[in-house]
């Protein structure tokens, strides 16, 4: 009795909080896509995670792999890369921003967790960054593991995230003792740590090589740990309301993906589209019928995905591995013949 009792209240509360996030989220709303069409802009919610990953530029421009993402979709549902608007969020607002309807996709470093995914009122359509939770620590320290650090030893870390609870779960199993300090914003707790008010700081290790970039003093004067505590899949958010919407997201993610798997790049994609053979290839860039109709989209969508942001491989290296100043190898985030992790289901037919 006492578990059906406690089934009872369960299913009682879920009921009550699938209601209030179906009423936050515009149950009734148009669809998304015909939004966008509509205003002719795609609305992203991206913060600011740092140099490589989303950061502004001298020019007012924001920049980085979360950003070309955004650009991605946009050049796939609007029309063209540049019609984006770009709309900051926080570690305290992007789930609010995205189920009130100021945006219509986040673009940024969120993990993809079952709690969020089925009671935070949001879906996670893809992942398309494999990282895990690192550190960083000052290099006079002289430390290069987490075991040469002494018992409390101080971390900076952001409240209300994921990385405060891998991180107590973490010193739960290994035994290890750290002091957290948990801070409000990541730009408060970087602030607490590059100015020696904790002796490590905790996030995604992707993120670590973006910060240390952007707002280090000394670059050099940082150094980042090689122990990864957690798996840190990274994804778009979307409305849980629409289920075209979330496999446009999706597919305008997976078609950077095949690109590079079927060797399309921003420069070949016009040749290839008039003269490749390959019925795959012929189809994915529109030479063929058919890649667009199940989404509500153009045939040329993927085409200009390629040709205007790259694929998956061209937008890595340009914001974060071989040919950005992060450099950062591209392990779990490569294509699966490689030995990562990213693989694009075909277009059938």
């Amino acid at each position: 009795m006492g578990f059906v009792r406690s089934f009872a209240r369960v299913a009682v509360v879920s009921v009550v909080l699938a209601a209030a996030l179906a009423a936050s989220s515009g149950a009734s709303r148009a669809e998304t896509l015909e939004d966008v069409r509509e205003r002719g802009l795609l609305r992203c919610g991206v913060s600011s995670s740092g140099a490589g990953l989303a950061a502004v530029d001298d020019s007012g421009h924001w920049r980085g792999f979360f950003v070309d993402m955004c650009r991605a979709l946009a050049a796939a549902v609007a029309g063209h890369a540049d019609r984006v608007e770009f709309v900051e969020t926080n570690s305290e607002n992007r789930f609010a921003i995205l189920r009130n309807g100021e945006v219509d996709v986040v673009m940024e470093g969120t993990t993809w967790t079952l709690q969020r995914d089925a009671t935070f009122g949001v879906d996670f359509p893809v992942v398309y960054l494999f990282d895990g939770q690192g550190f960083i620590a000052h290099r006079a320290q002289g430390v290069a593991r987490l075991s040469d650090l002494p018992a409390g030893a101080s971390v900076c870390v952001i409240e209300q995230t994921t990385t405060l609870r891998n991180l107590e779960g973490w010193m739960a199993r290994s035994g290890l003792r750290f002091r957290l300090k948990p801070v409000r914003s990541t730009e408060g707790a970087l602030s607490a740590f590059f100015n020696h008010h904790c002796d490590l700081y905790t996030s995604d290790r992707i993120g670590l090589h973006a910060q240390r970039l952007l707002k280090a003093p000394e670059r050099d004067d940082y150094v980042i740990l090689p122990e990864a505590i957690s798996k840190e899949p990274l994804g778009p958010m979307v409305r849980p309301d629409e289920r075209r919407w979330f496999d446009i997201v999706r597919w305008a993610f997976l078609a950077t993906v095949l690109a590079e798997e079927q060797g399309i790049t921003a420069a070949n994609a016009a040749r290839l589209k008039r003269e490749a053979q390959d019925p795959e290839v012929r189809r994915f860039l529109g030479a063929a019928a058919g890649v667009g109709w199940g989404l509500g989209l153009d045939d040329d969508w993927a085409f200009r995905v390629v040709t205007q942001v790259g694929n998956y491989g061209e937008i890595f290296d340009r914001h974060l591995g071989a040919a950005s100043p992060l450099g950062i190898d591209r392990g779990m985030n490569g294509l699966w013949m490689n030995g990562g992790l990213h693989y694009a289901p075909p277009l059938g037919g």
